[in-house]
C-alpha cells in the first residue's frame, strides 16, 4: 500500500521525457507504425549499450518487405525503482503502446510486470534476471535473458569438483541479490556443501561498511565465496577485498553471470583486484553474423558516446537486439489479425487512477504470436519456453591479467567439460576437476585452495587434564623440577 502511494505521488509530479524513434523508414505512409515503449536507465553502461543495440536499424534493412515498423517511445527511468512503473503507466495509458521493452533491473520489473499483466501489454526484459519475477506468474512477461537460477548447478559443480564443504554467498541486499539465494543453497546442499553464513551488502553501502563486512568474513573459517551483485558494487567489493588481504593465496572467489558477463567492460584497475577469480559466464556461439554486428555496433557506439573509452559488447546487448527482433517479427505476423495502426495516443490528466488503465485489444494475440517466434539470433537459437528463452550453457572463466580465460564449459546434460563440442556425444554428467584446464588462483598460485583456514582471531583451545592418577594408560601428568607440567 505504501509503495502504491509512493508511485501515485510520483505520477502526480511526473513529466515523461521520452523520444519517439522510428526503426527503419516508418515515416513512409505505406508502413504501419506500431508504438512500443522502451524503459531503460540511460545513464548506466548497460542502459546505453542496450539502447544502442535496440536502435540498430538494420533489422528492417534485411526485412524491407515488412508492412509494419516499430516506433520506439523511450523513457529514461534513471535507475529509480519508482520511475520505471511511472513511465510504464504513462506509456500504457497515454501512448497506448502495444508492448514494453524493459525495464532494466529486477527491482524495477516487479511493478512494471504487474502493470503489463493488468493492461495485457507484453513486457519484454533483456536484463531482469531474478528468479523471483517468475513467481509473479504473468502470462505477459517475457524474459530474453537467463534466469539466475539456471546457473546454480554450474556453481555447485565447481564446488563439488574441488571438494569444498563450506561456501559463503556474498550478495547485494535487494530483490536481485536475494532471488538466487534459495536456489543456490539447494544446489550446494545437493553436492554436500553447506552455507554457514550469508553476507548481504546494501546497494549503497559505504567503503567502510564493505571493509567491516570483509573483516568479519576473515574471522570465519570459510574461504570460498560466491559473489552475486551488480557490476558496480562488485567492483568496490573486490577493490576492498584486495586492500584487506583477501585476494591472497588460500582464498576462492567465484562470481555469477551478472558480473562475469561484464568482464570486458570492467575497469583495468578493478580487474587487477580480481586476479584469480572464477566466473560463470553465459555461453554465446561465435558466428559470422555476430562478428559483423559487433564491428558495426562498436563503430556506432563510439560515435554516439565519444567520452566512453572502456566499452565492449556483451550478452545483454545481444539479448536487447534479439528481443527487439522477436517483437518486430511478432508484430508483423499480426497484420491482418489486428488493427495495429488504429489506436492513437489519448493523453489523460488522471495518471494516478490505476483502476482505469486500458486493456490492450491486441495484447492477447501478440502474446500468442510471441510465444511461437523462432529464429537464429545473435545470442543463439531463439525461442520462448513458458515466456523465457531456453539457454543453459555456461563457460567457466578465470581472470588472468586483463582477460577472462575459458577453463571449462558446463551444460545440464554433461556437467563440466573442457571442450563443448566433445561433450555432445557423452551422456555422463561430470563434476571432475580433471575436466577443467589449469586455473590460476588468487595469490598467483596454481595449487588448489583447501577452502578453509584457521580464523584470524581464532581462540586457542584449552584442554583441562585431571592430575589425579588412576588412568595412566590414557593420560599421564609427570612433574619436572623445572616447575612445569607435561601431559603425555
Amino acid at each position: 500500500m505504501r509503495e502504491a502511494t509512493r508511485i501515485a505521488l510520483s505520477l502526480f509530479f511526473f513529466i515523461v521525457t521520452s523520444g519517439r524513434i522510428f526503426m527503419g523508414k516508418a515515416q513512409n505512409k505505406t508502413f504501419i507504425p506500431v508504438n512500443v515503449g522502451v524503459i531503460l536507465d540511460l545513464h548506466t553502461w548497460k542502459g546505453r549499450m542496450g539502447w544502442s543495440c535496440i536502435n540498430m536499424a538494420h533489422f528492417y534493412a534485411s526485412n524491407s518487405h515488412y508492412k509494419t515498423r516499430l516506433v520506439l517511445n523511450t523513457t529514461d527511468s534513471k535507475n529509480d525503482v519508482v520511475q520505471a512503473p511511472v513511465a510504464a503507466l504513462d506509456l500504457i495509458k497515454n501512448t497506448e503502446v502495444q508492448a514494453i521493452i524493459g525495464p532494466q533491473n529486477s527491482m524495477q520489473a516487479n511493478f512494471v510486470i504487474n502493470l503489463g499483466k493488468k493492461a495485457q501489454v507484453p513486457t519484454i526484459s533483456f536484463s531482469a534476471t531474478s528468479p523471483s519475477l517468475t513467481s509473479l506468474r504473468s502470462k505477459y512477461f517475457f524474459r530474453v535473458a537467463q534466469n539466475d537460477s539456471a546457473q546454480v548447478k554450474a556453481l555447485s559443480a565447481i564446488v563439488k569438483a574441488f571438494g569444498w564443504k563450506q561456501v559463503v554467498p556474498i550478495y547485494i541486499n535487494n530483490e536481485y541479490g536475494e532471488g538466487i539465494i534459495p536456489f543456490l543453497i539447494d544446489a550446494l546442499q545437493d553436492v554436500d556443501a553447506c552455507v554457514p553464513y550469508q553476507s548481504a551488502i546494501a546497494p549503497l553501502a559505504t567503503d567502510d561498511a564493505i571493509s567491516k563486512e570483509l573483516y568479519k568474513l576473515m574471522t570465519m573459517q570459510t574461504r570460498v565465496f560466491i559473489v552475486h551483485m551488480t557490476r558496480n558494487l562488485s567492483s568496490r567489493l573486490f577493490t576492498k577485498a584486495r586492500e584487506v588481504g583477501m585476494m591472497r593465496e588460500g582464498y576462492v572467489w567465484i562470481v555469477t553471470s551478472g558480473i562475469a558477463n561484464s568482464f570486458s567492460s570492467i575497469e583495468p584497475s578493478v580487474l587487477d583486484s580480481m586476479q584469480g577469480v572464477l566466473g560463470v559466464k553465459t555461453y554465446i556461439p561465435k558466428t559470422k553474423e555476430l562478428k559483423n554486428f559487433a564491428i558495426r555496433w562498436k563503430r556506432t557506439f563510439q560515435q554516439e558516446n565519444p567520452n566512453i573509452t572502456n566499452f565492449d559488447l556483451n550478452v545483454f546487448g545481444l539479448w536487447a537486439f534479439d528481443a527487439t527482433s522477436a517483437l518486430a517479427t511478432a508484430v508483423e505476423k499480426l497484420v491482418g489479425y489486428a488493427n495495429l495502426g488504429s489506436e492513437q495516443p489519448n493523453p489523460s490528466s488522471n495518471l494516478i487512477d490505476l483502476e482505469t488503465i486500458r486493456v490492450s485489444k491486441n495484447g492477447p494475440k501478440l502474446r500468442e504470436v510471441l510465444l511461437g517466434v523462432r529464429f537464429k539470433g545473435l545470442s543463439g537459437e531463439f525461442n520462448f519456453l513458458n515466456g523465457q528463452i531456453k539457454s543453459s550453457t555456461f563457460q567457466i572463466t578465470n581472470v588472468i591479467d586483463d582477460i577472462g580465460r575459458v577453463v571449462a564449459f558446463w551444460t545440464p546434460e554433461n556437467g563440466l567439460r573442457r571442450e563443448l563440442m566433445n561433450s555432445v556425444n557423452k551422456n555422463v554428467y561430470s563434476t571432475s576437476k580433471n575436466n577443467l584446464r589449469l586455473i590460476t588462483w588468487p595469490g598467483d598460485v596454481e595449487i588448489v585452495p583447501k577452502g578453509w583456514e584457521i580464523p584470524t582471531n581464532g581462540k586457542k583451545l584449552r584442554i583441562g587434564v585431571p592430575v589425579k592418577g588412576g588412568f595412566a594408560e590414557f593420560v599421564q601428568v609427570p612433574h619436572h623440577g623445572t616447575n612445569t607440567t607435561q601431559v603425555k
